[in-house]
């Protein structure tokens, strides 16, 4: 990725405790049956975690605390990684075996070694990513055969959105450009409170069965839904949520076909 990206998003991160404006619902995570499956497994009581896109480590901590609330499991490794090093990180409230990783996860190799990891998070990473095959496979490359990916991303088929299509309005989350969110937005009189935000570098859109479709494709197999807004509109609807997860499992031993040079490295 290229210095004026790493720049764009060393621009983005925000330096309060929240997700960047958000909130994940690690409970209602930790809740899913495949998850609570996978922590029921850890014989040791022990896991080693990545998660890619940790921005300032606020997922780790939750998800850190709840898994040893709900299970006693502590982590034995655990990694963040991200492009940039976001300002306000909350890396000193997380165990001691936590290290930060700088990398770039866009059509580079992980910098980690095959079968590391028992879980693997990447909460809305792919929407900014390129060459989101290229990301999965090193994912499954990286996972153990008996863990667990917890991948999110905006959800553009979310109830809001199809609304918005019904009156011809440009979807939430979708971006054209990276100095306003507001084109295309329906009704006018919105944009001026929409105006406040700024483009946070999207370059893909998911709906549920596309985020399944290219998860299976990398050779996992889709075992839970994470509602990721925790409202009870998305627990009855969780596939039109805002933000959308998926919990998955290795399927099959990664094909060499798979692990295949990203598409700007056949070109050199």
């Amino acid at each position: 990725m290229s210095r004026n990206a790493a720049e764009f998003y060393d621009q983005r991160h925000h330096a309060g405790e929240s997700y960047s404006g958000g909130r994940y619902h690690v409970a209602d995570l930790l809740r899913n049956r495949a998850v609570r499956e996978w922590a029921r497994t850890r014989i040791d009581n022990s896991y080693r975690a990545l998660d890619i896109g940790c921005g300032k480590g606020v997922f780790l901590g939750d998800f850190c605390r709840e898994l040893e609330t709900s299970g006693g499991v502590k982590p034995e490794r655990l990694v963040g990684m991200d492009l940039v090093q976001s300002p306000g990180t909350q890396f000193d409230r997380l165990p001691d075996v936590f290290e930060f990783v700088r990398a770039d996860a866009d059509g580079s190799e992980l910098p980690f070694p095959d079968d590391e990891f028992d879980v693997v998070t990447c909460n809305h990473v792919l929407e900014h990513v390129f060459e989101t095959e290229y990301l999965l496979d090193e994912i499954r490359r990286i996972l153990r055969s008996d863990g667990i990916a917890i991948i999110s991303v905006p959800n553009i088929a979310a109830w809001i959105n199809r609304v918005l299509f019904l009156i011809g309005g440009q979807p939430l989350g979708s971006e054209l450009g990276t100095r306003s969110v507001t084109y295309g937005f329906r009704p006018s009189a919105g944009k001026s409170r929409l105006s406040a935000f700024t483009p946070s570098g999207h370059i893909r859109d998911f709906t549920p069965g596309g985020l399944c479709d290219l998860v299976a494709a990398c050779g996992f197999e889709v075992r839970g839904w994470w509602n990721q807004d925790g409202t009870a509109f998305g627990k009855l609807f969780n596939r039109c949520s805002r933000n959308m997860g998926v919990i998955a499992v290795p399927r099959t031993p990664l094909r060499s076909a798979q692990r295949g040079s990203p598409i700007r490295r056949k070109q050199g």
